[in-house]
């Protein structure tokens, strides 16, 4: 057994409420059925890359749209973003 994240703290928009965020259409906040770019920025505490990683973004650019990724719906779990705070609420 390995030491990775076993439980898996992650950000699904689907799973934490924001059903009508990400999907095939125009029903949707970002339309899986058009192209897009998928940004994921991983922040550090000194906004440097020799600083401890506080925090995992996701942003989406669509027909010239910047796109935050959904906050969550579930009752607990605040946040669009993956910090400690949210993982530990998760």
């Amino acid at each position: 057994m390995g030491v990775c994240d076993k439980d898996g703290c992650d950000f699904n928009a689907y799973r934490m409420g924001a059903r009508d965020h990400y999907g095939q259409g125009e029903n949707f906040e970002v339309d899986s059925s058009k192209p897009m770019t998928v940004i994921t920025q991983f922040i550090t505490e000194n906004e440097t890359d020799e600083g401890d990683l506080v925090e995992i973004k996701r942003l989406y650019i669509q027909d010239g749209r910047v796109i935050s990724h959904a906050s969550s719906k579930v009752p607990g779990v605040s946040g669009n973003s993956i910090t400690d705070d949210f993982c530990t609420a998760q």
